[in-house]
């Protein structure tokens, strides 16, 4: 990791236990929250397209993230559960795609950009960061 855009403090406001599924089992986590950062600061809502496969989580998030300025982002983030040293905590990383017509923001389209989540099952509420790889 090296320069985070921003954080995420958020909570999940609506699951969907879609159930077993030829590859696993299919839940969609629907999240609201707050980011802060020095890169962008505003609002997110989306939807975690979740699939856990032999105990292990894959995430395919579709968000849009709203700044201060009022510009839209269209994300999709891609990412894997990887090994927490906290038992009582899931960890995902991965990938993200950023889209705007902001041309403020225009330099998010071709930057390299990861994140990682922190979720504890036991709570509607994350932590995440956005970062340039």
């Amino acid at each position: 990791m090296s320069k985070v855009l921003y954080r995420i403090k958020a909570r999940f406001v609506k699951i969907e236990d879609i159930g077993k599924v030829p590859e696993g089992e299919r839940k969609n986590f629907h999240f609201m929250g707050d980011i802060s950062g020095e890169e962008l600061q505003g609002t997110t809502r989306g939807i975690d397209y979740a699939l856990t496969q032999d105990g292990i989580v894959q995430a395919h998030i579709h968000e849009v993230l709203t700044t201060e300025q009022g510009e839209k982002i269209s994300l999709e983030r891609i990412g894997i559960q990887i090994p927490s040293a906290n038992k009582d905590e899931v960890l995902l990383e991965g990938r993200v795609q950023m889209r705007t017509g902001s041309q403020r923001l225009a330099w998010l389209h071709d930057a390299n950009i990861g994140w990682r989540a922190y979720i504890n099952p036991a709570s509607v509420e994350f932590n995440a960061e956005v970062y340039l790889v």
